[in-house]
């Protein structure tokens, strides 16, 4: 066997990765890639060992993660290039050339992924640009109005249609997989949660998981309910905010203040839970730090309850209002065959008729005993992103009155082991957004040496710019807000 085969959040020796010589290691990617495993990582395994390098890819059929090994020690940091032929890998070999000066031969589009102007070796880099003279640019950011994190939005135009948009990020880049390296065992879990405001509950739980299983540690089936509830509530929260976003941006005021008036009720329960409005606080390795109470149990209840009855009728209103259709439909369409071949994930993917959820096809912590439904919308456009955040809410909401009638008893906080040397993990966690990826790796000291984050929107802002072409630019702000992806996720 030319790679190894983990599960998702099962610690695996280092020393059973195979490396393959550049050429063998391409064939055997480009092998796994085409009978249908997607990428989830390209990086070294060890931060300080760039000539070593592994390709993780996800095999959703299966639920089985292939790690496959490179060696480049003897000779150049290039290898033929997987993105002509799988688009999805792109972005992911644009990273490694940008962080650790691999070259693909013959890539289709090496460009910036956090550096902004310049690619392999410091070059200059150059925007996409077309040529006509009826051809204008238009750019946007990267400072914006408001609360808006930097971005910049390139759009080639003719009149008001886009033919095409190149964004361009990483202007607020942290740093942050460093900070994990460098930081003390009791700091992590505080990087963790500030990977993304919006996303604290997803990342943590990814980080969670990813060092419980690197120490053995079995945290009990309560602590494994209390965290899917509140990563369901977090769910909740975030899809409500989004249609907020969505109707505000189409100028419909009442199901937009609707929106935002339920919003608050869900994040004043994670509040209740643990006293942060968006989930800071209550993981801890080993389980978490605060218990569910009857009076916490009876607030949760009565606001999701409220959340319930009365989102059902905002939905109602806004699904059969023409003039909310008629901006929604066949706006931003990113089609099945276009979405799967560039690795989109989460929400956006199912919107596009793509089964992948990680809850399902990777199940982790209590979602292997109380699954969740796949749910999927074919169109593509804006409505299939809106209604299936709708459909998610309504799901969320029957899986957390479940698990609260149904909560089992237990300790809620199982002590540490110490971390096992020469071992590795990769967890995997389905945000809100998507996909979040964490790879952890311990040397023989029992140190991190390397720790990789992926958010959803790594996938997905190429997708934004794909719904864009020949669309009207003044449905620009929709688009983007149907994605909502984030900047910080990306940026790093």
């Amino acid at each position: 066997m030319k790679w190894i085969d983990v599960q998702n959040n099962q610690s695996f020796d280092l020393e059973s990765i195979v490396y393959l010589r550049k050429d063998d290691f391409s064939n055997t990617v480009s092998e796994l890639l085409q009978t249908g495993s997607r990428m989830i990582a390209l990086t070294p395994i060890d931060k300080n060992i760039p000539q070593k390098i592994i390709a993780v890819l996800s095999d959703s059929a299966s639920s089985t993660i292939h790690i496959v090994g490179g060696n480049f020690s003897d000779g150049k940091f290039e290898f033929e290039s997987w993105a002509n032929k799988y688009p999805q890998t792109n972005y992911f070999e644009c990273e490694l050339s940008e962080n650790y000066g691999y070259l693909s031969v013959n890539h289709p589009w090496l460009r910036p992924v956090r550096k902004q102007s310049v690619i392999l070796g410091n070059k200059p880099y150059q925007f996409f640009k077309l040529e006509g003279e009826e051809v204008h640019e238009v750019a946007v950011g990267p400072i914006h109005a408001g609360v808006i994190e930097p971005g910049h939005f390139r759009f080639q135009c003719h009149g008001e249609l886009i033919y095409n948009l190149e964004i361009n990020l990483g202007y607020q880049h942290r740093a942050v997989e460093n900070l994990f390296l460098k930081a003390k065992p009791n700091q992590r879990i505080f990087l963790a949660e500030s990977i993304a405001g919006d996303t604290t509950i997803g990342h943590t739980f990814a980080h969670c998981s990813a060092l419980e299983s690197l120490t053995q540690t079995q945290i009990s089936l309560r602590a494994d309910v209390i965290r899917t509830v509140a990563a369901e509530i977090e769910r909740i929260a975030m899809h409500l905010s989004g249609l907020g976003g969505l109707t505000n941006d189409i100028g419909f005021a009442l199901p937009s203040a609707s929106y935002g008036r339920l919003r608050t009720l869900a994040i004043n329960s994670l509040a209740a839970i643990c006293g942060s409005r968006y989930g800071r606080g209550l993981f801890a390795y080993g389980g978490i730090n605060f218990d569910f109470t009857n009076e916490t149990i009876e607030m949760v209840t009565e606001n999701l309850k409220t959340i319930q009855n009365d989102v059902q009728k905002i939905n109602e209103y806004l699904f059969s209002s023409v003039g909310a259709l008629s901006r929604f439909e066949e706006t931003g369409i990113i089609n099945n065959e276009l979405a799967n071949s560039i690795g989109l994930v989460g929400l956006a993917a199912r919107s596009s008729g793509i089964e992948d959820d990680i809850r399902i096809n990777f199940p982790y912590s209590a979602y292997r005993y109380n699954p969740v439904s796949m749910i999927t919308l074919s169109t593509g456009d804006v409505f299939a992103r809106a209604r299936a955040r709708a459909m998610e809410m309504d799901e969320a909401l029957r899986f957390v009155f479940e698990q609260i009638e149904n909560l089992p008893q237990g300790k809620i906080k199982s002590e540490m082991g110490n971390l096992n040397v020469n071992s590795g993990v990769i967890s995997i966690v389905e945000g809100w957004r998507g996909e979040i990826v964490h790879i952890a790796s311990i040397d023989n000291s029992g140190n991190l040496m390397q720790y990789k984050i992926k958010d959803p929107s790594f996938n997905n802002w190429y997708g934004l710019s794909l719904t864009l072409r020949n669309t009207a630019i003044s449905d620009f702000p929709l688009c983007n807000k149907s994605f909502d992806l984030s900047y910080s996720g990306h940026d790093l």
